[in-house]
């Protein structure tokens, strides 16, 4: 990708991560080849030769591994999709996507489908274990030789129920930290950009009064519904509740609440890939182009 950009900047913003991850992965790939990839004496970075050699090869092995899964998987004659996604995906768009997708395709033999969070779905992709990833992540999550394109970035919402008593909208985090915290786990992405939200305030999630840990959404949102305390949240999984006023919205100046999305597969080989018509209908759901 940094060959095909000619830049570590325009690269990162293809890959949707940062420009210093981009820098470290090639500096990584340059110590282990133990030669200069890049050539970096002019306005746009080339491939040196041992660039170009290590590019072909690294395509090679691509395709090759792609073919192997695809013969694998062919070898009872039946047609398999497995997708993986976060759960607040899965629970806010997935039915609206496999209600168009399902029915246009009947043959489909097995298809599976799997809420993981954004490091375990990238790595089932690279084992072969998924066909699709679909993941809100951090913006330095590392994507390597996945093929990922962007999607709409999903916004996160601090909510609580009216019994809290916390009448302003913008409240300060010392106000917010006298209730308790309901969170997700580890590994999750609304636990990590709440986690790094924190972080860049010198606070944690153990400074909240009480920390409640769940690892399930309608269980997490039961417990906010019922005045037990507040959470980090998809607005999509309580958009309801907060237009019925059962649950109202609450911001902490200074931190972010806006969570990268992308759709990732190790490849898409021809127009009847499987895969490909996935992501086709994802993008149509969000009203894009692939």
């Amino acid at each position: 990708m940094v060959v095909e950009e000619g830049s570590f900047s325009r690269a990162a913003v293809k890959l949707n991560v940062t420009q210093s991850a981009v820098s470290q992965r090639t500096k990584n790939l340059e110590a282990c080849c133990g030669v200069e990839l890049l050539d970096r004496s002019g306005n746009e970075l080339k491939a040196t030769a041992a660039g170009k050699v290590v590019l072909e090869h690294a395509r090679t092995i691509l395709e090759r591994e792609e073919q192997m899964f695809l013969q694998l998987r062919s070898l009872n004659d039946k047609r398999h999709l497995c997708v993986c996604c976060t759960p607040s995906f899965g629970i806010n768009h997935l039915p609206g996507i496999l209600g168009n997708y399902v029915p246009l395709h009947r043959e489909i033999d097995n298809f599976t489908f799997l809420y993981n969070s954004p490091q375990d779905a990238l790595a089932g992709l690279r084992s072969g274990e998924f066909d699709v990833a679909i993941v809100e992540h951090m913006v330095d999550l590392d994507f390597g030789m996945l093929r990922h394109m962007p999607l709409p970035k999903d916004e996160m919402v601090f909510v609580g129920a009216a019994e809290l008593g916390i009448k302003d909208w913008e409240i300060s985090l010392q106000q917010l930290q006298q209730h308790c915290c309901i969170v997700r786990r580890d590994g999750c992405s609304c636990r990590n950009l709440l986690d790094y939200n924190l972080r860049s305030q010198d606070s944690c999630v153990a400074d909240f009064k009480q920390v409640m840990v769940m690892d399930d959404f309608n269980l997490i949102v039961r417990e906010v519904l019922n005045g037990t305390g507040v959470t980090f949240i998809s607005r999509k999984t309580v958009e309801r509740y907060l237009d019925e006023h059962l649950l109202q919205e609450f911001r902490v100046p200074g931190m972010q609440y806006w969570l990268p999305r992308s759709i990732a597969a190790l490849d898409c080989q021809g127009p009847a890939s499987l895969k490909r018509s996935f992501m086709e209908s994802v993008f149509a759901y969000f009203g894009l182009r692939a």
